[in-house]
């Protein structure tokens, strides 16, 4: 999936798949932002440029970024799950250890 990002060290708007934590243009921490893809392609040119610069204040930023603690949830949850013997995984190949 297609998420929004802006970096508040180049003061950019980038469209990355997936939940990324780096800038590809100057490797500063991104925020992924609560707007979706559709709705920010099909925002008019001036108003694509006066979200980037509302996005310059910090209270507006974080106004506007995402709740990542879903995806850390989730990964903390995997790598547990994943620490867990099953009965059966002797019986496959794929699940040997």
């Amino acid at each position: 999936m297609m998420y929004i990002h802006y970096c508040r060290h180049c003061k950019r708007i980038h469209m990355l798949n997936g939940h990324k934590k780096y800038c590809p243009a100057c490797r500063g921490h991104l925020n992924e932002l609560k707007i979706s893809y559709l709705k920010y392609v099909n925002l008019a040119p001036a108003d694509r440029r006066a979200f980037r610069d509302r996005l310059g204040d910090p209270a507006e930023l974080a106004a506007c970024t995402a709740d990542v603690r879903r995806s850390y949830d989730y990964a903390k949850w995997l790598q547990l799950t994943s620490k867990v013997e099953h009965s059966h995984s002797q019986n496959y190949a794929a699940y040997s250890h």
